[in-house]
């Protein structure tokens, strides 16, 4: 493995009805992904981070994306108007309240 497995962690314990994502990121290569520079549409909402939106659009998506998906990951093409979508993440990831997943690559033949 690319890394050292630690024996040192910390103990934790599950509670009935939490919920817990896990990003899994696979490689046959040397495992030094980077950025591939293709637009983001998968994010996922900061809950530490606040700010006030300007645009309408803007809140509008914002709104929808609390309401939807809390701090889950979602994709734009989940949103009815995907042009609107694409609008209102602008401003939403401009002021961090959401952070993208960017689109990874490792060199050809890795």
């Amino acid at each position: 493995t690319p890394f050292s497995l630690r024996k040192d962690h910390e103990k934790a314990e599950f509670e009935v009805h939490e919920v817990y994502a896990v990003d899994v990121l696979v490689s046959s290569g040397e495992g030094k992904a980077k950025d591939a520079g293709q637009r983001t549409t998968i994010y996922k909402r900061d809950p530490s981070k606040q700010y006030g939106l300007k645009m309408k659009t803007s809140r509008a998506f914002f709104s929808e994306v609390e309401r939807r998906f809390d701090t889950m990951p979602f994709t734009l093409r989940a949103f009815e108007d995907e042009k609107k979508a694409r609008m209102g993440v602008v401003e939403c990831a401009k002021h961090e309240l959401l952070q993208p997943f960017n689109v990874l690559y490792e060199k050809e033949g890795e």
